[in-house]
């Protein structure tokens, strides 16, 4: 695995700084293994494939809240907005749990704004994978492939009162342009 760009994030997790690192929902696999044990807190969906998910997540040293943009969101975002507030820094999938594939919910624009944190957009590809037939295309890199892990650069809080619109546009277009870049990186391998 070739990782690009963590040394931005760890200095936010290191000072406890407010940071909402977000990814698409079929390319979670990669910054969910490299993110484990260090301080991170993922929202899960409470659906019932969302519990197996979710103990899967503790397991490997994530702290997690239930709730998705279709059921207990309210109650999440601000379970959420808590502890970014207290240090965590929160894992978001962007296009989750449902789609469309590769348009970013306002979720993590909205609990980014609320709790004073900035975002940093993160990706993966893999020179061979294996891409699944669902919505999201889930990806799972095959064994002895060679995988990029991209942190983006981050995505500074707009300030009080920002639109979350603009914003929720701004981190989609950001989080798109790194998984081209990753996806063109992989492909020259």
């Amino acid at each position: 695995m070739r990782v690009t760009g963590f040394d931005g994030a760890e200095s936010y997790m290191r000072a406890r700084k407010p940071l909402v690192m977000v990814t698409w929902h079929g390319r979670l696999i990669g910054s969910t293994y490299h993110c484990r044990k260090r301080n991170v807190v993922a929202m899960i969906s409470q659906h019932r494939d969302g519990e197996l998910v979710s103990q899967v997540v503790e397991k490997i040293g994530y702290e997690t809240v239930r709730g998705s943009s279709t059921r207990g969101g309210s109650t999440a975002a601000l379970g959420m907005i808590d502890k970014v507030r207290a240090g965590q820094s929160a894992a978001m999938i962007g296009d989750g749990p449902r789609g469309p594939i590769y348009k970013l919910k306002p979720g993590a624009a909205y609990i980014a704004l609320a709790s004073g944190a900035d975002v940093m957009p993160v990706i993966f590809a893999a020179n061979r994978a294996w891409v699944f037939r669902s919505w999201d295309r889930f990806t799972v890199p095959k064994p002895f492939a060679r995988v990029f892990l991209y942190y983006g650069q981050p995505i500074a809080h707009p300030g009080e009162g920002a639109d979350l619109r603009e914003f929720t546009r701004k981190i989609e277009d950001a989080l798109e342009a790194l998984r081209l870049r990753a996806e063109s990186d992989a492909a020259s391998v």
